[in-house]
């Protein structure tokens, strides 16, 4: 994108602007630093997802605005390409547009009086600066362009909606959140009626700035390592004999109980397991029923059986225990 005089002029302000406004060259974390402020570019382009063309160019744009990477004049050239396809999609989508982005806005004000936070972490101005006062600075004179530049620099995020109406009224729309001093970007998807969509789409995005940030879970087994079935015992019940042979073709083992409930506490996605609700699992002690866990109430029972195909299983492969070698005795004198 071919940048103006006055943009080669702004660049050298705007990193600095960057640096004082704490913006890390990379930084990992949307919401970081946690105490900061974000001002927010108020234009908020609403595009629907039908017209191919008008879609490709919108994802050239939107290209454009994640690509910055804290390049000055980039993020200056990527707020006018926001208003630009602003005032593009306003003319498709007449009163839609301009009233979701103000349910939008006006739902994060009412959050943020509701919730009445110490830091108000999501701003939607910027000091006084208006978008036409961005689009027509090339025609400005030197006083007007030191104002502007004591104003823009202090825009952090831009933000835009994308959506697609479903039968009836509902209405799927991804509302996404760029940081210009990065690139880094976080989506909030929601489905709700056309007349509730900015107001859905607000909430998960306050939640998300102003909501408590939890720490990571630690898995309670860290030193295991857990197998699935066989590929070819996927999804099959198989006996007692058969779990534990696969489980020792692997270095592995079958678990304990107490390891197979403390991995289903971690599940999926915390380095632990998914247990079937109705399901019954092999483990050391015999089968354990994942059902009856739920009550507590007989949820290991003994296997008589070893050779009848009566439950699923995982396998365990334990951390190999680090003996300390014992202290030699000083001798005698």
């Amino acid at each position: 994108m071919a940048l103006h005089g006055w943009m080669r002029r702004l660049a050298p302000w705007l990193l600095g602007a960057a640096v004082a406004c704490g913006l890390p060259a990379r930084a990992q974390e949307l919401r970081d630093p946690p105490v900061q402020t974000f001002i927010v570019w108020p234009n908020i382009p609403v595009v629907r997802a039908a017209d191919l063309g008008d879609y490709e160019q919108d994802r050239k744009a939107f290209a454009d605005l994640h690509g910055a990477k804290g390049d000055p004049a980039q993020i200056v050239a990527a707020l006018q390409a926001v208003d630009s396809l602003q005032a593009h999609h306003e003319g498709v989508l007449a009163q839609f547009g301009r009233t979701l982005s103000a349910q939008f806005i006006g739902e994060i004000d009412r959050q943020t009086r509701a919730a009445n936070p110490g830091v108000r972490r999501l701003r939607f101005d910027f000091a006084g600066i208006t978008p036409a006062e961005l689009q027509r600075a090339s025609s400005l004179d030197e006083k007007a362009l030191d104002a502007l530049k004591a104003k823009a620099g202090q825009v952090v995020l831009a933000a835009y909606i994308t959506y697609t109406r479903l039968d009836g009224s509902l209405v799927q729309g991804t509302a996404t959140l760029v940081r210009l001093g990065s690139g880094a970007s976080q989506s909030f998807t929601v489905t709700a009626p056309a007349t509730l969509l900015g107001e859905s789409l607000a909430r998960d995005v306050f939640d998300y700035f102003q909501g408590t940030r939890f720490a990571a879970h630690r898995n309670p087994l860290p030193n295991a390592q857990w197998l699935t079935a066989a590929p070819g015992h996927a999804g099959l019940l198989v006996s007692r004999k058969t779990a534990q042979g696969y489980c020792q073709s692997q270095g592995a083992d079958l678990p304990t109980a107490s390891e197979l409930e403390a991995a289903q506490a971690s599940g999926f996605h915390g380095g632990g397991v998914v247990l079937q609700p109705d399901a019954v699992y092999h483990i050391q002690d015999g089968l354990y029923d994942a059902a009856a866990a739920v009550t507590d109430a007989e949820k290991v029972r003994a296997n008589y059986l070893a050779n009848v195909p009566n439950g699923y299983y995982y396998c365990i492969r334990r951390a190999a225990a680090v003996r300390k070698a014992p202290r030699s005795k000083a001798p005698h004198k």
